[in-house]
C-alpha cells in the first residue's frame, strides 16, 4: 500500500471516528477552522478525536496493538483551552481498519488526563515526526493505555 492510499484510509477513517464522536456527544464536526480540534460542543467547547484499531494488521505491521497518534501542537493548543474547561479528547477504537469497523469503545477525556497517559507512555518526551506535512513532535499511545480492557 503506497504512502498516499495509506493516509487517505487514515484520514476517512478519522473522519468516520469523527462523525461517530459528534454524534455520540452531540457536537458539530468541524474541520475548517482550526487544525488543532476537529468538533465542537454546544457550549463552544472543542474535542480533537483520534482513532486507532485493536490490531495493526498489513504490510508494516502484523498483530501489533494499535496506538493513537497525538500532536504535540495539538496537545499545548487542547491543554490551554482546558485551563477554562473547554476542551477535550475523544478516543474512539475501531475492530478492524477502514470505515467499515465496528467501534469497540469510546472514551471522552480532558487533555489533562491525557497529559498523564503521554507521561506514563513516553515519560513526557515527545519525539520527532518523520510526516514532512506536520512540523510537530508526535507521541504515539497505545489503545491499551487509554481503555482497560
Amino acid at each position: 500500500m503506497s504512502d498516499r492510499k495509506r493516509m487517505n484510509a487514515n484520514e476517512s477513517q478519522g473522519m468516520d471516528a469523527t462523525h461517530r464522536a459528534a454524534a455520540e456527544f452531540g457536537l458539530e464536526v468541524d474541520t475548517e477552522t482550526a487544525d488543532w480540534y476537529d468538533a465542537v460542543g454546544p457550549t463552544g467547547e472543542k474535542y480533537e478525536v483520534k482513532s486507532t484499531v485493536e490490531e495493526y494488521s498489513g504490510e508494516y505491521s502484523d498483530g501489533d496493538p494499535g496506538r493513537f497518534r497525538l500532536w504535540e501542537d495539538q496537545h499545548v493548543s487542547l491543554v490551554h483551552a482546558d485551563a477554562s474547561g473547554t476542551a477535550f479528547y475523544v478516543f474512539v477504537l475501531f475492530d478492524e481498519p477502514g470505515v467499515d469497523g465496528d467501534v469497540v469503545d469510546m472514551k471522552r477525556l480532558r487533555p489533562s488526563e491525557v497529559t498523564e497517559i503521554v507521561n506514563d507512555v513516553g515519560d513526557g518526551e515527545w519525539n520527532l515526526a518523520k510526516h514532512p506535512e506536520r512540523r510537530s513532535r508526535q507521541q504515539k499511545v497505545p489503545w491499551t493505555a487509554v481503555f482497560d480492557r
